[in-house]
């Protein structure tokens, strides 16, 4: 049976309250939304309509806690850009723009296997 009005408002009031004291606590915001089930902007507007001060929005909630040249390592060694992600839990963007903030050079979509398998990647021989 599907909540009335008022319930759903307690409920909604009462995550509200939940995902606060979750921020107060140190929880990463995008900790906060996966746990709630909400997007990283939708959580943001709701922790701040709560009261909390968050950094401004720009592209997102900046990571200063992920290890750049860790992530820059593994990359060069093959690692892909969504591995690198999962393990760090963010996403593919943050990872992509720490690369390319870097001066990383990004591989073609699909790895090397793109390279050896387009023609349009392959060297070509002149005849």
């Amino acid at each position: 049976m599907a909540d009335t009005p008022e319930e759903a408002r307690a409920n909604r009031i009462e995550r509200n309250r939940r995902m606060l004291e979750s921020w107060r606590a140190g929880t990463p915001i995008t900790d906060i939304a996966r746990e709630h089930g909400l997007s990283l902007s939708w959580t943001g507007r709701l922790l701040r309509q709560e009261g909390a001060v968050l950094p401004p929005i720009r592209q997102g909630v900046r990571r200063a806690d992920l290890p750049t040249a860790s992530i820059i390592r593994e990359y060069g060694k093959g690692a892909s850009m969504q591995a690198l992600a999962d393990k760090h839990r963010t996403s593919y963007g943050t990872i992509r723009r720490l690369l390319l903030r870097n001066k990383v050079t990004i591989r073609p979509h699909g790895g090397q296997n793109a390279i050896e398998l387009s023609p349009l990647l392959t060297p070509r021989s002149r005849e």
